[in-house]
């Protein structure tokens, strides 16, 4: 499995395999390392395409996270909202309510995304940072918000969705309610 998570490894051992054979090739001449070269080099380039062309559990649910992030920052409630599970209705709340009352700018990001999957693949836990600034309209706060988030996804009719979020304090990594403002 970790070939379709990363393809590095497979493609630079083509690379140096085929490095060394295109040495021997120019210092001796022989076809057959000539052909052994550029083998090698189609084969580099095969794994990191074959690696990019197949999607795991895991690589569709970072692209989730991101998705949901950016419908956040984009103020897409409805998109959010639906990316809850449809048996989540305190989470589909909770979700309206905190962007309702928040404007996340554009400056948000994520970072240290991790997802771990469980279930037999059917479902998922991601932990990442979401960094950037955010305005409270009801306290008339704009500020920097340093946040971690752990989101449980599970597939649903063939569809990644979360049905269970905890904020982090994103030193200690203690959970936190959802929509409490940090301190500092």
């Amino acid at each position: 499995m970790w070939f379709t998570e990363n393809p590095w490894p497979g493609v630079i051992l083509f690379l140096i395999l085929g490095g060394i054979f295109l040495g021997r090739a120019m210092q001796r001449g022989l076809g057959r390392d000539w052909i052994l070269a550029l083998i090698l080099f189609a084969c580099s380039a095969g794994a990191y395409f074959l690696e990019q062309a197949i999607v795991t559990s895991s690589e569709e649910v970072e692209l989730r996270v991101h998705q949901v992030v950016e419908a956040c920052i984009d103020n897409k409630v409805p998109v959010v909202v639906e990316s809850i599970s449809k048996g989540q209705v305190a989470l589909r709340t909770l979700a309206l309510t905190g962007l309702t009352m928040a404007d996340i700018h554009e400056d948000m990001h994520v970072s240290d995304l991790s997802v771990e999957m469980t279930a037999q693949n059917s479902r998922a836990l991601s932990r990442f940072r979401a960094n950037g600034t955010v305005s409270v309209g009801n306290v008339s706060y704009t500020g920097h918000a340093a946040t971690r988030w752990e989101l449980t996804w599970q597939r649903e009719e063939g569809q990644w969705k979360i049905v269970e979020i905890k904020r982090l304090n994103p030193i200690t990594g203690e959970e936190m309610p959802v929509l409490k403002q940090s301190k500092g």
